[in-house]
């Protein structure tokens, strides 16, 4: 990887591309880490950073005015001198002149630049058009309006993003119905002890699952089955995320499936090019292969750490490397669930009850402690976590 080079004779500043978490929180960290030069921060969406977890976690059930999930007050950018420009794309990157290129026309030159360009909804090829999916705000209130009118939902997956919106439909006493390919839900997040638990809360919330079901067609209206099964809609799909990675791979950064590869102080293989977030595919801390990111604790810390990185670079000092267990958080119907390491395979066990909705699921593989998942046991997550990065000798 390419670390930043000495252009103190091009001083343009810290150019972060993308108005999400991992962005905002990287503007943020330089100027709270004694960076005085120019700081521009680029968004695509209309509004100024929010929340992005609220669009699931909250839909059906919170207010989403900009001005209640805003992740900084409206006046702070201009108190921290950060020059915030929304609703505008990046087009192009030039690496060997240090420019971007923006759809309004501007061309801003940068020392450094940070790509948290984050992801886009996936959508399979039977997915219709005009299939909901819930990335953004004016998609979220546009699929909140549709669910509001029908009294109903039928969510195209079963993972995380799926469960929630399906949690908040289910407390509002909408009929919902949650479709996954797999036997199983949060299949690839927890052990199997724990999705039947959260199946079981979701049916005795009134929701239908539909397993090991595969989708032959949706539309926006409803969805056919591969057995024949017609599910109305208003439909919403929450099948996985695509990390953006198109201007990176224009400008002849090196990208995996994963992300745009950088190394573990988030430097791509460009000079002065870091990236963070969605989009960025850091060194997986088990496997060392490019690791996909997708939760808000994720983007957050990475945006301080690639804050670090080019504080560190400008300074001329080495990176600090980035260590991190990854952590997800979610509450659904009133009962916290954290899960800390990677606690999808291994042997489990546990500690309490996941019938009284109090546990801790421990998974260990060679008789180390590799993942856990906490159910109303925030400190538990919290310890786990603590005792899983001690064994991979690091400090979180």
């Amino acid at each position: 990887m390419t670390t930043s080079s000495d252009r103190s004779a091009f001083d343009a500043g810290v150019v972060v591309v993308g108005g999400g978490t991992a962005g905002a929180t990287a503007a943020v960290a330089l100027r709270a880490g004694g960076y005085d030069g120019p700081v521009t921060l680029i968004g695509a969406e209309p509004e100024a950073p929010y929340r992005r977890t609220a669009l699931t976690k909250d839909l059906l059930v919170a207010d989403l005015s900009v001005e209640k999930i805003a992740l900084q007050k409206p006046q702070s950018w201009a108190e921290r001198n950060i020059d915030l420009r929304t609703g505008v794309n990046v087009t192009a990157i030039d690496p060997s002149e240090h420019t971007v290129v923006c759809s309004n026309g501007d061309e801003i030159g940068y020392r450094t630049l940070v790509l948290a360009t984050g992801g886009a909804a996936a959508r399979p090829p039977w997915l219709g058009a005009d299939v909901r999916t819930i990335r953004a705000l004016d998609e979220a209130l546009a699929a909140r309006q549709a669910i509001e009118e029908a009294a109903r939902v039928a969510i195209v997956g079963g993972g995380l993003i799926g469960l929630e919106l399906a949690a908040s439909a289910a407390a509002r006493g909408f009929d919902v119905d949650v479709i996954e390919a797999a036997d199983r839900i949060l299949g690839r997040a927890v052990p199997a002890v724990v999705s039947e638990w959260f199946a079981e809360l979701h049916r005795r919330n009134g929701v239908r699952l539909h397993l090991d079901s595969a989708v032959v067609s949706a539309s926006a209206d409803g969805v056919v089955l591969s057995d024949g099964a017609a599910i109305d809609g208003p439909v919403v799909a929450a099948v996985g995320m695509r990390p953006d990675v198109g201007l990176a791979e224009a400008a002849g950064l090196e990208c995996s499936r994963a992300g745009i590869v950088v190394d573990s102080g988030f430097a791509t293989s460009a000079p002065d090019i870091y990236a963070a977030g969605d989009a960025a595919a850091p060194p997986d801390l088990l496997t060392g292969d490019p690791s996909v990111g997708g939760h808000w604790f994720g983007a957050t810390d990475q945006g301080k750490a690639v804050a670090g990185s080019v504080l560190a670079a400008l300074g001329g000092a080495v990176a600090p490397t980035f260590r991190d267990v990854p952590r997800a958080w979610t509450i659904q119907y009133g009962i916290n669930v954290q899960t800390v390491g990677w606690p999808a395979d291994g042997d489990v066990e546990i500690d309490g009850s996941l019938a009284d909705d109090d546990a801790t699921v421990r998974v260990t593989r060679d008789g180390r402690l590799i993942g856990a998942v906490t159910v109303g046991r925030a400190a538990a997550a919290r310890t786990c976590r603590a005792e899983i990065d001690a064994s991979l000798g690091s400090t979180v």
